[in-house]
């Protein structure tokens, strides 16, 4: 179904996913609803669940629950969650989360959560990083949903490596994901 969207955007990939590889943790910044149909491009046909908010299934919860999102609250430490993202990388199906919470109102990095780090190293697992150009520019918030006529396209690439996930620090960790997301 994005694929028409995609399309119109003449969306682009940089980078590749080795699918066979994972699972993997997954983390993209997040702009607008356009990231959702380009993690599915680039991730396809990789089964994966999706972390979203329980304001962004409001109303369409029977769809959100079919395409495999993990509900949690925002700005919270969620127990529940971990566990859940735990269990799914565990039978082998890889997780995304858009750690800025959100989707951007001006087109920059929101904050991102701290110790982002200490859940890699729970995780155990190799982690990609899924960086979405143009999508805010194509349908910025306050645009009222006017898709403008721009250029989309997604830089992919192992952010660590399961062996860099043992390795690393936590302030390591987390400071190369403030670093995949400046």
């Amino acid at each position: 179904a994005s694929q028409i969207d995609l399309w119109k955007a003449h969306f682009k990939q940089n980078g590749k996913v080795d699918k066979k590889g994972g699972p993997y943790f997954i983390l993209m910044n997040h702009s607008s609803f356009i990231d959702l149909e380009i993690a599915s491009k680039v991730l396809y046909p990789m089964p994966y669940n999706i972390v979203t908010t329980l304001d962004g299934v409001v109303g369409k919860r029977w769809l959100m629950n079919e395409i495999g999102c993990m509900t949690t609250r925002k700005f919270v430490s969620d127990i529940g969650l971990i566990h859940e993202i735990k269990k799914a990388l565990e039978r082998g199906t890889s997780v995304l989360m858009y750690p800025e919470a959100g989707y951007s109102l001006d087109g920059t990095t929101t904050t991102l959560p701290r110790h982002l780090g200490a859940l890699l190293k729970k995780l155990d697992v190799p982690v990609l990083f899924i960086e979405a150009k143009g999508a805010f520019l194509r349908d910025p918030l306050y645009n009222c949903l006017q898709i403008r006529d721009v250029k989309v396209s997604a830089d992919v690439k192992v952010l660590f490596t399961r062996e860099q996930v043992e390795e690393l620090s936590i302030d390591e960790l987390d400071a190369g994901i403030d670093e995949a997301f400046s």
